[in-house]
């Protein structure tokens, strides 16, 4: 088995001893693991405030709402792959499941190898659905977004910031801005490393950038907060003399 650097992935798990028992595999496999929760009123805040790349849910939560409901909201609402993990092997229970979009289903107990393929076939059948779903293209240096049917093109170079809205996202340019159905974590991913995420809600050109004051990020007239969990990644990545 080869292991792969670095993806932050949840474990939402009510039996302790189990989740502790998945961290320590995922720690093995060199993934992080951005924290532990036990149902869905405390996976929340894990969703709300960190970047999570994939999430290992437990389909009975032994709590008035189910992991099939946080798996829906997970997808739809955070744009978060999902895994389900479960001790239960009936067709009811799959087929509820399926309505959430799994990227993957692990029955317990469970291998090693298991675990690490589901991940990996989870972080490629995601990226497929993202493709397929997405209403921009990247071309070289130009973004085409999708209006009515006719794909407009932007120049990469011209982008300011980028700003989160629900299922959308909304590209900041001088002068205009541009709403695609896609998510900022998608678009982020695809416009490349030039741009980086300074809150849940926003991200910016490093290029773009004209200054930094405390928790501010300035872009021409606009100030944008830098949210504590991104303000290190955003420090290490610019030139300071």
């Amino acid at each position: 088995m080869t292991f792969q650097t670095a993806k932050n992935i949840l474990i939402i798990e009510d039996e302790f001893s189990i989740a502790l028992d998945i961290e320590m595999r995922l720690q093995k496999m060199n993934y992080q693991v951005a924290g532990i929760a036990t149902n869905y009123n405390d996976a929340l805040p894990f969703l709300l405030e960190d970047t999570i790349d994939l999430a290992l849910l437990d389909i009975n939560l032994n709590s008035e709402k189910s992991g099939i409901d946080l798996g829906k909201l997970i997808l739809n609402k955070f744009n978060i792959p999902i895994i389900f993990i479960t001790a239960y092997t009936d067709s009811k229970t799959f087929a509820d499941a399926l309505e959430a979009n799994p990227m993957g289903f692990i029955t317990k107990p469970f291998k090693d190898a298991d675990l690490y393929n589901n991940i990996q076939l989870a972080f490629r059948k995601f990226e497929k659905f993202s493709e397929s779903n997405s209403s921009f293209k990247i071309d070289n240096q130009n973004l085409f977004i999708k209006v009515k049917g006719i794909l407009q093109q932007i120049s990469i170079n011209e982008i300011l910031w980028i700003e989160a809205m629900d299922n959308y996202t909304i590209i900041h340019t001088t002068g205009k801005n541009h709403i695609v159905h896609a998510f900022l974590k998608t678009v982020l991913e695809r416009l490349g490393d030039n741009f980086i995420r300074i809150h849940r809600s926003h991200a910016v050109a490093l290029n773009k950038i004209s200054a930094i004051e405390d928790n501010l990020v300035y872009i021409e007239k606009t100030f944008l907060i830098i949210s504590q969990n991104y303000r290190n990644n955003l420090i290490g990545r610019i030139n300071i003399l």
